[in-house]
């Protein structure tokens, strides 16, 4: 048994209508939340892009002033060395000193006492 044409025809119109424009409302509704959620999501993709770049040019000033830092540690450190020999010359230079004062007071006379 087929039910004519005509009979089915308005019937299923005047619910498919309706319908489609529900399905149209929900499509544009979500169509709307998904373009509102990639702009979230863009904005979180800058503000990590803009945190990467932050880090990395953190991570080079940090190494530029490691490198700064050995380079002032080694000469502090050539620095201490040469003060260091040049205390043991101030030694050897005091000990020959205090040697010639002796020659030198050995060989000036005795004055009594006042």
């Amino acid at each position: 048994m087929s039910i004519p044409v005509e009979q089915n025809k308005r019937p299923v119109e005047h619910q498919r209508v309706p319908k489609i424009d529900e399905d149209v409302t929900t499509v544009i509704v979500q169509v709307g939340e998904i373009a509102e959620t990639q702009k979230k999501h863009t904005a979180l993709l800058e503000r990590h892009t803009l945190l990467l770049k932050e880090i990395k040019q953190n991570q080079i000033d940090a190494r530029l002033d490691r490198r700064v830092l050995l380079t002032r540690q080694e000469r502090t450190e050539i620095a201490v060395a040469n003060l260091g020999d040049e205390v043991s010359d101030l030694k050897t230079d005091v000990s020959q000193i205090k040697d010639t004062l002796g020659v030198i007071l050995s060989r000036l006379p005795e004055q009594p006492a006042a």
